[in-house]
């Protein structure tokens, strides 16, 4: 069967930069698709506004989006993009056992855990993950820029014999709106150098409070990121993946890339909201500790991450009190 003559219904499950951003892009582009939020306020506000979509060309296209808020379950779909931080996934697995048989699932996740958390819930075959490369910001619950174009990686997370006819319809779609999007028989090594790549990026531009490219500008924060990807490095080593002075020249050329970037660490922590980053430093530091491995940077930052996120709530809470 030809994946273009699949019919694609997509739900994106996620009101976040990355889900409005695929969201729009896919209603933008004449495919079905819509969106489930969080918060029935945020539904409620898209349904009524619309959307606000800004391309990398600088226009600001209104999107006719349907959504909903997850109370009321998830709508009829055959691919269900997982765009939600991976704390929130828990959450989601009444919703997620209840899809159709036929669905495959898609899963954007930062960091990593959220595969094995996917694999004792659900079956391995509807599971694929994917590497998302692509700049989004959102501005508010109905507006998102698209602030720089990208990759998409999409694998099962080990080998198997190829993608379903969804997943491969859902590829075809991203390259026709010029997203470099392929398939990887295994998404596992590309996550893990997405994972050293995030670990190194996110926490030190929400502790310094800069953009990407500024880590790149002083060398003690150069120096401090090599000390990370070593200790990253040997963690990755043990679980099969060799990383060496190519993937450490690629994460600089990632902060290059995105030197004007604010981090979505960086952002939460400015919204003094939870971070992502147990399941990106917090991920190697116990993988680190199972195997017998010494992460002492990745633990301070971890630490400090969690500490500066922790005073922001009480300030916001000493704020509403």
């Amino acid at each position: 069967m030809r994946s273009e003559s699949i019919p694609v219904k997509t739900v994106v499950i996620g009101g976040g930069a990355v889900g409005l951003l695929y969201a729009a892009r896919l209603v933008l582009s004449g495919q079905s698709a819509s969106v489930v939020t969080r918060s029935p306020l945020q539904a409620e506000q898209i349904n009524r506004q619309k959307m606000s979509f800004h391309s990398l060309d600088g226009q600001v296209l209104p999107v006719p989006l349907a959504a909903s808020p997850i109370e009321q379950g998830l709508p009829p779909g055959n691919l269900y993009l997982l765009a939600v931080k991976q704390n929130d996934l828990p959450g989601l697995l009444p919703f997620l056992r209840e899809i159709p048989q036929n669905a495959s699932i898609l899963a954007l996740q930062n960091g990593m855990g959220h595969q094995e958390w996917l694999a004792e819930k659900l079956p391995d075959r509807i599971c694929y993950f994917g590497i998302n490369a692509e700049g989004a910001r959102r501005l508010s619950g109905t507006e998102v820029i698209h602030t720089g174009s990208g990759s998409l990686r999409v694998g099962p997370w080990n080998e198997t014999a190829g993608p379903d006819p969804v997943i491969s319809a859902f590829l075809d779609w991203a390259r026709s709106v010029q997203i470099q999007a392929t398939f990887e028989a295994s998404i596992q090594p590309f996550a893990w150098r997405k994972l050293v790549a995030n670990a190194l990026i996110n926490p030190l531009t929400a502790i310094f409070e800069v953009p990407n490219g500024a880590l790149l500008e002083n060398p003690y924060t150069v120096d401090l990121m090599r000390d990370l990807f070593v200790e990253a490095a040997a963690v990755a080593s043990h679980h099969g993946q060799k990383l060496g002075e190519t993937d450490w020249q690629e994460i600089f050329a990632i902060c290059r890339n995105t030197s004007r970037n604010l981090s979505s660490m960086l952002q939460d922590v400015k919204r003094q909201r939870r971070t992502e980053v147990e399941a990106i430093n917090g991920y190697l530091v116990q993988k680190g500790k199972e195997a017998g491995i010494p992460t002492p940077l990745h633990e301070s930052l971890l630490r400090v991450i969690l500490l500066k996120t922790s005073m922001g709530e009480e300030k916001v809470g000493g704020d509403r009190s």
